[in-house]
């Protein structure tokens, strides 16, 4: 089962050039992040939640620039081409995401601990 849809991809240079064996490959990540939080892949709700498809998504979608880049992430910044410059954007936020999703998240109920900012009210004595 795929955890994000095509029809959703909206990065022009990449969704053209997606694979089914990037989709494969995101699923197997997406399912191996589940056994590491102790949750059963059959377990992850579906449709899946926000972060999962995101991640999943992001995930592909990295796996398709690094394989459609000519250095392949062999070069600096100044030898990479396009590809690689989406490839590194896409890791950073696969490392972003994959922070944020719990088994909770897995599940359906909600985001990881990362919480908005919170504030208090203080006074003087």
């Amino acid at each position: 089962m795929a955890y994000f849809s095509l029809s959703e991809i909206r990065d022009e240079l990449l969704k053209n050039l997606i694979t089914e064996e990037d989709v494969v490959e995101s699923t197997a990540y997406i399912d191996d992040i589940a056994i590491r939080l102790g949750v059963r892949p059959e377990r992850i709700v579906t449709p899946a939640p926000f972060q999962v498809r995101t991640l999943a998504m992001n995930y592909a979608l990295m796996l398709t620039a690094l394989n459609a880049s000519m250095n392949n992430g062999t070069g600096g910044e100044n030898a990479a081409d396009a590809y690689e410059l989406k490839r590194q954007v896409y890791a950073k936020r696969v490392a972003s995401l994959e922070e944020q999703v719990t088994a909770l998240t897995l599940l359906g109920g909600g985001r990881s601990s990362k919480k908005f900012p919170a504030s208090t009210s203080v006074g003087r004595n």
